[in-house]
């Protein structure tokens, strides 16, 4: 009874140790569900590994899989993996807060803890009424995104009726979570959809929908019930550097893409489809993972850049994965501060918060730590080339799901270490490391200063 108690203070002894715990056990139960009998088409086989491997891609929102979905797991299995995507997708904690609000559930204030840490809430005042305005959001999105690519599919008679439904929630979900499964019939992802600028359309609008951050799609809730009411409402500084560094990284990146590739790949690409190609791939590969062509046609530097997009990952507090933009904004920020010689990190006439600044440091840091500390064990352990290895685990940690085709090639140990990383990436490298934090208490004291010799 006392190991019991002792292992449960271990694991839940804090609020965000017992998040990161939770995601860690959600992902074995969502790989216990889909190695049930009924999840695996006849004749076909999935081994645990390979089952634990999809389940944190999908709670991971990456999209990385040693197998094609459509042949290997049956219906239920492709439902299955559905909910585990949209759990990942909308926050572990998130989808328990719907549970609670379906059955009537009073928020407790630990509760609210749970989900001020999960969001990346500044405090619990107002978190609630946060998570009620971010879900009903979800809700009209995904649903306005069902109908429209059912209606499309439908029109355009690319599917029967019943399998033009389910490819259109199967697809909606997966895109604006920025999970970058499917289930299309030839299993290599949007290829299919390669001219069909409608479907295009739709489908980056849900992935740049779910990957500009809850915190936006709150407050667009909170601007609508304004006007309904006929009053002002002014979005927040946050919210607008959500939504600008969103769009500005994704038509910037385009560009880059295009001029880069404009020599070799778009050269014989008419200009609709060089424009399609350019913003669907550079917003893609920010983590949704979904792709109309493939990434080993891309040349070398567009290769690389890709991969920093990768890395780069989506804006904070959403579905997305990587270092995150806002983080990538400060540390920035913070060095023409240093270069400038300024003490302080100023943005919009705001001081930002010197522990902010060393969390976006730190997070720069160990992300490139943990990936080339990766990289370099499964070069170790497999006889592929760097550059393969390489883009793998830069997707994996930036849960996007790209591949330069080794998914299904890689050893258990390369495998298992891919799953490390989709997880760090989903819950973020901070978060483990604050996992064990202790309260500060230091009685006041304060330890004389020492100077270093660096750089």
């Amino acid at each position: 009874m006392k190991l019991l108690i002792k292992i449960k203070r271990l694991a839940f002894g804090s609020t965000l140790r017992g998040i990161v715990v939770s995601y860690f056990i959600a992902m074995f139960v969502g790989a216990f569900f889909l190695k049930l009998p009924i999840s695996i088409q006849s004749g076909q086989t999935l081994s645990f590994i390979d089952a634990v491997f999809i389940s944190a891609s999908a709670l991971s929102t990456t999209g990385l899989s040693p197998i094609v979905i459509s042949e290997v797991l049956t219906p239920t299995g492709q439902v299955f993996l559905l909910v585990i995507i949209q759990f990942g997708g909308i926050g572990l904690i998130m989808g328990v807060a719907l549970f609670w609000f379906i059955i009537g559930h009073k928020i407790t204030f630990k509760e609210r803890d749970m989900i001020m840490v999960d969001q990346n809430q500044f405090s619990k005042s107002g978190v609630v009424r946060f998570v009620r305005n971010v879900l009903f959001m979800i809700f009209i999105i995904q649903v306005l995104g069902f109908i429209l690519m059912s209606a499309y599919f439908l029109i355009t008679n690319t599917f029967p009726l019943q399998e033009a439904l389910f490819q259109a929630l199967f697809n909606t979900i997966s895109l604006f979570t920025n999970a970058g499964f499917d289930i299309s019939p030839l299993g290599s992802s949007f290829s299919m959809y390669r001219e069909s600028y409608v479907f295009l359309s739709l489908s980056m609008a849900l992935m740049f929908l779910g990957a500009m951050g809850f915190w936006p799609l709150a407050e667009i809730k909170m601007w609508f019930d304004a006007k309904r009411k006929k009053e002002a409402y002014q979005f927040t500084v946050f919210t607008k550097l959500l939504v600008g560094l969103h769009v500005g990284v994704w038509l910037a990146s385009a560009i880059i893409l295009y001029f880069i590739e404009r020599q070799s790949y778009f050269m014989n690409s008419t200009p609709a489809d060089s424009i399609f190609v350019s913003l669907f791939m550079s917003l893609t590969t920010r983590n949704a993972g979904f792709s109309t062509m493939s990434v080993s046609d891309f040349n070398e530097a567009t290769t690389l850049f890709v991969m920093f997009l990768m890395f780069l990952g989506s804006s904070p507090n959403s579905a997305g994965g990587g270092i995150r933009t806002v983080t990538l904004f400060v540390t920035v920020l913070a060095i023409l501060s240093f270069a400038r010689g300024k003490t302080v990190v100023v943005f919009h006439e705001r001081t930002i918060k010197q522990e902010t600044v060393m969390k976006s440091m730190v997070m720069v840091i160990m992300a490139f730590l943990w990936v080339s500390s990766v990289i370099l064990l499964i070069m170790l352990i497999e006889n592929l080339g760097f550059k393969e290895i390489a883009f793998e685990v830069t997707s994996a940690f930036g849960t996007t799901g790209l591949s330069l085709g080794i998914t299904d090639v890689l050893s258990n140990s390369s495998r298992a270490l891919i799953v490390a990383t989709m997880f760090v990436g989903r819950v973020s490298l901070i978060s483990l490391l604050l996992m064990f934090k202790r309260k500060r208490d230091n009685n006041g004291v304060k330890y004389p200063e020492m100077d270093m010799i660096v750089g």
